[in-house]
């Protein structure tokens, strides 16, 4: 398989993540060794080895649920056949997520991401998102401002 990038691992995630919060889930494909596939998001997945099947949770869990996402990477570690990035996420809470309908709240929570890339294919991540963090924002009750002042 002839890679798509001629740099490392870094570039390879960043153009692959481009294309999926872009919505361009076919770009993000050519992105994919869908036959050595490998994923695992913490509370959200089990071990997926079909990448059908992680792009469908994906949409289900990170694209429907939220809109105006946006991520910041805050920390980058490249190595040869791997990169770890902790990022921040911003997003507006616009469908069910943990069972939560939505709420209309702005949140913004921490993630961290191992990608594996081989011969410049993304071959599989494993990730780790504050579920309890952004639970807490969907759940809490919202102060009321009335009878301040008073």
């Amino acid at each position: 398989m002839t890679p798509l990038t001629k740099s490392g691992p870094l570039e390879t995630y960043r153009a692959w993540n481009a294309c999926l919060l872009a919505g361009d889930m076919k770009g993000a494909a050519r992105f994919i060794d869908a036959d050595n596939w490998r994923e695992k998001c913490l509370g959200l997945t089990d071990w997926l080895t079909d990448f059908e099947i992680a792009l469908t949770h994906y949409e289900k869990n990170m694209v429907r649920p939220w809109t105006g996402l946006e991520m910041h990477e805050e920390e980058v570690v490249e190595g040869r056949d791997a990169v770890t990035i902790r990022f921040r996420v911003e997003a507006t809470h616009a469908g069910e997520f943990l069972g939560v309908p939505a709420t209309g709240r702005k949140v913004s929570f921490h993630a961290i991401r191992i990608v594996h890339v081989t011969d410049g294919r993304v071959t599989g991540q494993w990730a780790q998102l504050d579920l309890w963090g952004i639970h807490q924002q969907l759940t809490t009750p919202v102060a009321s401002s009335r009878g301040a002042g008073r």
